[in-house]
């Protein structure tokens, strides 16, 4: 079962490493909302017991150093556990060491994109004014994904908000990154984008997400072979 979500308006996250980074997104505002709450504790509890009742002013001090070690101490062991977190969060999405279930080549160019998928032989570009102009990128589920990244001209951004994750990608400088599928099938239309400006049509750089089960996927990487078969053999 995945983890109860404080983020709202993005689509339901299709990963392994989404559910991790929703987490620290909760684990983040539950933390922000309690220092808030703390605040206005303090701030009011300061104004009422505090108030002014005479002319006589309050006893004068240069310094409180239990309270000011506290106030230092405190935050500080806050944000270390949180940015250690989030190194966390993003070293498993970092980590291609171990070789992948499926690797697919990214690459953007004004203004749209190319998967290709290396072991199959298979690609699917956008674009061209057909019927379909907005490509689709077609996943197995419960499977480990590596997505080599590169730009042919300008920068882009590879996002897709099922992933919480988005990547820059610059021209010269190929990247990599990888995704822990979850048991997640459908089809999600235009949930990725280039969430990097890069031009006259970025609006244009979309593409749709299909999760499909393994034998599924099998079954599309077949069809896709023979449809390319077939435009060569023509």
């Amino acid at each position: 079962m995945r983890p109860a979500t404080l983020v709202e308006g993005l689509d339901a996250p299709i990963t392994q490493q989404a559910d991790d980074i929703d987490q620290v997104w909760n684990l983040f505002l539950t933390i922000g909302l309690a220092v808030l709450v703390l605040v206005l504790v303090l701030v009011f509890y300061i104004v009422v017991r505090f108030r002014r009742r005479d002319d006589r002013l309050p006893i004068q001090k240069h310094y409180n150093i239990p309270m000011e070690v506290t106030y230092t101490v405190i935050p500080l062991i806050v944000i270390m556990a949180l940015f250690l977190v989030t190194v966390g969060s993003i070293w498993a999405i970092d980590d291609v060491e171990n070789p992948p279930d499926l690797t697919v080549d990214v690459t953007a160019f004004q203004w749209q994109w190319q998967f290709d998928y290396p072991a199959a032989g298979v690609s699917v570009v956008g674009g061209g004014g057909g019927d379909n102009p907005i490509p689709e990128l077609v996943l197995p589920a419960r499977s480990t994904v590596q997505f080599d990244l590169e730009s042919l001209d300008v920068i882009h951004s590879f996002w897709i908000t099922a992933f919480r994750f988005k990547r820059d990608m610059i021209p010269g400088s190929p990247s990599s990154f990888r995704v822990d599928i979850t048991d997640a099938p459908g089809f999600y239309p235009n949930a990725g984008v280039c969430a990097e400006f890069c031009g006259l049509d970025h609006a244009r750089m979309q593409f749709s997400v299909r999760v499909l089960e393994s034998d599924e996927f099998a079954t599309w990487i077949a069809q896709q072979q023979a449809s390319a078969g077939a435009e060569v053999g023509s």
